[in-house]
């Protein structure tokens, strides 16, 4: 299944209900796929520019510490344009949470660059406190958002960064590049550090 809009904002709506912060909530939307996920939500939204979420997210963070907030990126946003952004987030160890959907799609060079492997990428930084990858379909959600969960509650427990991918792609998808990297990026977590750490 190819996630549109209205999936991931079901399941970060429930995720975040399932946690229940009390002092108030901050997304931050790309300019890409998910440009317009704010509107399913009646909590603050704000846009970045391309690739920057990850700093908006953070500069909003710092100015409220006690609000719970998060980033929504697709690929295209977070690997072609923000790649920077998001390894220096990792680096200074932000407490903020990315959501990362990965349809397999490609990056703005025509490359494929959104095919790197980018919760491999973050969790050799050192830095982040929850790394994991889940793999979706239209009949398996649950699990991407009890992942999703998790890594808001670290957010709220001030443990640190928290990174969540969301892989899935349509059924029917033809490309052999794209049906290789399902093949090959399988969910798994890859770092916990208030859990058990696998990387």
């Amino acid at each position: 299944m190819n996630f549109q809009t209205d999936a991931i904002q079901t399941m970060i709506a429930k995720a975040v209900s399932n946690v229940e912060p009390r002092a108030g909530i901050v997304g931050v939307a790309p300019v890409s796929c998910g440009a317009f996920l704010y509107d399913g939500f009646d909590f603050d939204f704000c846009q970045s520019v391309p690739g920057c979420a990850p700093a908006v997210a953070s500069g909003i963070k710092r100015v409220r510490p006690d609000a719970l907030v998060f980033t929504y990126q697709d690929a295209v946003d977070l690997v072609a344009a923000g790649i920077s952004e998001i390894i220096h987030a990792v680096n200074r160890s932000e407490n903020i949470t990315v959501i990362y959907y990965n349809n397999g799609g490609e990056g703005f060079d025509g490359e494929g660059c959104s095919r790197i492997k980018m919760c491999e990428v973050l969790s050799g930084v050192g830095k982040a406190a929850y790394i994991a990858r889940v793999v979706v379909t239209e009949k398996n959600s649950e699990n991407a958002v009890k992942t999703i969960e998790r890594a808001l509650k670290l957010q709220m427990e001030n443990k640190g960064f928290s990174f969540v991918e969301i892989l899935s792609a349509s059924d029917d998808e033809d490309d052999p590049a794209t049906k290789a990297l399902l093949a090959d990026l399988s969910a798994k977590t890859f770092v916990d550090k208030y859990g058990v750490e696998k990387a």
